[in-house]
């Protein structure tokens, strides 16, 4: 009964975020999420969090025989596709036009999806996929050899 009331309250919350807002202003979040390509963003960063997660299992999983490798790359395929199913555009749309109204005024998103429509703009936003994969990498990286250290603390503080 508890979770119910939660769920329904949280869905609440969200459908009344998305009525508050005007027409208009639905409008213009919606343009500025276009110009943004904000779509492309997400799912993107969507994927490459995926890829993330998997970390070192991706290293482990070509000490298995190719058979085995070509199984596991079956299942991954068919996992991030019922990830995007489930978590795609059309699924998180209607939570990020809420998330974007609640934060953006009307006329905040007019002027910076029109900043955003200008040449330095689209340079800024074609480019942000790419960085943010760089980024993913770089992370990535650091969090390797971090990872002996947390493992560590872990199992100092869990034999205390």
């Amino acid at each position: 009964m508890k979770n119910i009331l939660i769920l329904a309250t949280f869905a609440l919350c969200l459908s009344t975020a998305h009525a508050d807002l005007t027409p208009s202003h639905q409008a213009a979040i919606e343009k500025l999420l276009t110009v943004m390509q904000v779509q492309k963003q997400f799912e993107s960063n969507l994927l490459l969090g995926f890829d993330a997660g998997m970390g070192n299992t991706s290293e482990q999983i070509k000490s298995l025989p190719q058979e085995q490798q070509d199984k596991f790359a079956k299942g991954i395929e068919k996992v991030k596709a019922v990830m995007m199913e489930q978590m795609g555009w059309e699924k998180i749309k209607p939570e990020l036009i809420a998330a974007y109204g609640k934060n953006f005024s009307e006329q905040e998103a007019k002027d910076v999806a029109a900043m955003m429509e200008s040449p330095a703009g689209q340079v800024l936003v074609s480019k942000q996929v790419t960085v943010a994969a760089d980024l993913m990498k770089v992370t990535q990286e650091k969090m390797k050899v971090l990872q002996p250290q947390i493992m560590q603390i872990i199992q100092a503080e869990m034999s205390k």
